[in-house]
């Protein structure tokens, strides 16, 4: 009988009896109104899960003002995965551990997060998952991270990485200036290159440096040097490097490679950049220091995609992006790749972890039901070229887009589709 068939056999009545019968069925229904949504509440709440997804990150220390974004990209994520496309009996939930880039807080940030009921680890530094990898398998925590090294996929494990080699990346863009120089009227391109004196820097000034002597009919090689993080005074550098059409410099923090750029145009030297995503990294900062007019023609080799490109997840996190960070959302987007980089990256974690839990339930979900998942998973996102692992492969990207920085645009554009990486 519905509410409006009890009403109308209560107005039937009559007098005192008529008007208890009226009270009763009033407070009868108003009881059974206000006791479903509570029944409803008490019955969601017990069969959700809870999956917390830990992080090692910077956010304080030298590092923090390009990953505070990624950290925040993830954040995002997860409040529309629990608000708007929830993954059915789970509420998923993010700690972030503050390792401010200091080696000795790597182990105690793991513990942290695995003491926390952290299921999956996400970090944007390599070498932090290459320190915290050993513990990943003895707790079977999968790891995930944003960048790549040699060391971190040279044997299969509980590390994974959403990137690929910066030398990789470095040689792709390094051929696409071979396959588009004008050699009839330009002649063969001198080529220099600048790196930071880290293992991954090394291996990036090694590959240019062979690649252009292997190849002499398609570069000539002036030189390279490998400097500190943070160097800021390049007299000798820029005297070495002063003949050069095009210039690698992979892997220069911010500061190194916008010092670096300033002195080396105030000589009036024309040579061109190229590098991977680490100038996109510090665009903001870059621009700021020298200007769009001393990086015009630049080129840049991302695996991720960029602000500009025609993809839903590049509208999907720009709109997350100006929803939870309305006020810092321009500055965000003006500053570089980390948002939509880590994003992107991330975002495809988080369909690996929403795949593990269908498959097993979010009662039944652990960490080895999420590494049976990742070795399997495949997955194109949205115009991207297609990622994914297996029992032996951790990188999970092979392919990059070249961009070029355009004065004009100010801005990075697309000039390539997704191109397979050179692999040395």
């Amino acid at each position: 009988m519905s509410v409006f068939e009890i009403q109308r056999k209560v107005e039937r009545g009559s007098g005192m009896k008529c008007y208890f019968k009226r009270v009763t069925v009033a407070l009868l229904v108003l009881a059974l109104l206000l006791t479903m949504p509570l029944l409803g509440c008490a019955k969601e709440v017990e069969e959700k899960v809870t999956i917390t997804i830990g992080t090692i990150t910077d956010l304080t220390g030298p590092a923090g003002p390009a990953l505070v974004s990624l950290t925040w990209a993830l954040e995002d994520l997860v409040k529309h995965i629990n608000e708007e496309d929830p993954i059915p009996g789970v509420e998923l939930r993010t700690l972030a551990y503050d390792c401010r880039m200091d080696p000795a807080r790597d182990i105690p940030g793991y513990d942290w997060l695995r003491e926390r009921g952290a299921k999956v680890i996400i970090t944007p530094l390599e070498y932090t998952a290459i320190v915290v990898k050993p513990f990943a398998k003895r707790d079977q925590i999968p790891v995930f991270s944003l960048s790549a090294s040699q060391p971190l996929v040279e044997s299969p494990g509980w590390a994974f990485c959403l990137n690929t080699f910066a030398r990789w990346e470095t040689l792709t863009v390094l051929e696409w200036v071979s396959d588009h120089w004008d050699y009839v009227n330009d002649g063969i391109p001198k080529i220099g290159c600048i790196a930071p004196s880290v293992s991954a820097g090394i291996e990036c000034e090694e590959a240019v440096k062979d690649h252009c002597q292997a190849n002499p009919d398609k570069f000539e090689w002036v030189g390279s040097s490998l400097v500190p993080m943070g160097t800021v005074s390049w007299a000798s550098e820029v005297a070495k490097l002063k003949g050069c059409d095009w210039l690698g410099l992979p892997l220069l923090d911010a500061v190194s490679m916008s010092t670096f750029i300033e002195q080396f145009r105030a000589q009036g030297y024309t040579a061109k950049i190229f590098t991977q995503e680490a100038l996109p990294a510090f665009r903001g900062f870059v621009v700021d220091k020298v200007g769009y007019e001393d990086i015009d023609g630049s080129l840049a080799a991302i695996a991720t995609g960029w602000w500009n490109d025609p993809y839903p997840m590049v509208d999907l996190l720009e709109d997350l992006l100006y929803r939870y960070h309305a006020d810092e959302a321009e500055d965000t987007i003006y500053s570089g790749i980390g948002y939509i980089g880590g994003g992107i990256q991330q975002y495809f974690i988080l369909q690996i972890l929403r795949q593990a839990i269908e498959e097993v339930g979010a009662k039944d979900f652990d960490g080895q039901a999420l590494y049976d998942t990742v070795t399997e998973f495949k997955m194109v996102i949205q115009g991207f070229e297609e990622w994914g692992f297996s029992d032996t492969k951790r990188l999970c990207l092979d392919h990059v887009k070249i961009y070029e920085v355009s004065a004009e645009a100010e801005d990075l554009v697309a000039i390539s589709d997704w191109i397979p990486m050179v692999e040395d």
